[in-house]
């Protein structure tokens, strides 16, 4: 499903329509990426001479109701079951949602801009969430991923959690590690309880943890011989994630043996990192992607 848009598209972006949805493709001097309408998901970003830097699974669905797995999904208005672990759907109906494309750039280098809005009459269902809001994804894509999202409350108080729940893709997650999380201390949704990490993040069973860390953090990819660089803005929390056997084999919509091949750092603000805005008042969260 497409929502109408009468933006004129500059050249090195084109409107495409890739497994049945619309989306926006960038072909610039600098790199190449995807921008899917529903949810506003990156699902693309691959700088020029560099191998992909965004995963996205072969099994992931392609409708209207369903989130896209991989890429960039916008976990709005909660994140997972939400602080009271009562909120469906799960992360939010941000990545169910078709958005608006509203702007459209590229640079005479070659970076190329995308912003795309959602308010609350482009929702079927707000789940009890304010209708008077507007959110809006920011993408530029050139040398670096840049992705703002910023929440702009209407007539009423709004609180919300917020993630660029970002997969990335490595080549081995069994020699991958996560730097800048040494002495931050963590949820640890697999185990349970809080712990401090000591060292690097490494991956040798299924983890899933909510950092309270505003730092920037380095997915250093030994088996490609790359490192990732994430750097933040305006956000509290990182989120690394990598589903390990069993649960990818529970998870129709991922491969099961795939989950080698991803890992994710999220840009977050939840639990008691919530963002809370008076009538009128904005907050961007933001991220920055580079291959150092």
């Amino acid at each position: 499903m497409s929502t109408e848009n009468s933006i004129e598209l500059p050249e090195g972006i084109t409107t495409v329509t890739q497994n049945g949805l619309t989306a926006y493709r960038v072909q610039t001097s600098l790199g190449s990426g995807l921008v899917y309408e529903h949810g506003a998901h990156v699902a693309e970003w691959q700088p020029a001479g560099q191998d992909p830097v965004l995963w996205m699974s072969d099994s992931s669905d392609y409708a209207d109701d369903k989130p896209l797995r991989g890429g960039i999904p916008i976990c709005f208005p909660w994140f997972g079951p939400g602080r009271d672990g009562q909120h469906e759907p799960g992360h939010g109906f941000a990545r169910l949602a078709d958005w608006k494309l509203v702007q459209a750039e590229v640079s005479e280098s070659g970076q190329a801009h995308l912003a795309l809005e959602l308010t609350g009459d482009q929702v079927a269902d707000l789940a009890g969430f304010p209708s008077d809001f507007t959110a809006r994804l920011d993408v530029a894509m050139g040398t670096i991923l840049g992705l703002e999202f910023t929440v702009t409350a209407g007539g009423q108080q709004l609180d919300y959690e917020a993630a660029l729940h970002t997969y990335f893709d490595v080549a081995d997650i069994e020699q991958t590690m996560v730097e800048g999380l040494d002495g931050a201390r963590y949820l640890d949704k697999v185990g349970g309880g809080e712990a401090q990490q000591e060292g690097a993040v490494n991956f040798t069973m299924e983890t899933d943890r909510v950092y309270f860390s505003d730092s920037t953090t380095r997915i250093v990819d030994a088996a490609r011989g790359r490192t990732l660089v994430v750097e933040k803005s305006n956000s509290a929390n990182t989120v690394v994630w990598n589903p390990w056997v069993d649960k990818a084999a529970r998870m129709p919509d991922f491969g099961d043996r795939e989950w080698p091949a991803m890992c994710c750092v999220e840009t977050v603000n939840a639990l008691d990192n919530a963002v809370f805005l008076q009538p009128g008042e904005s907050h961007t969260m933001g991220t920055a992607i580079s291959i150092a």
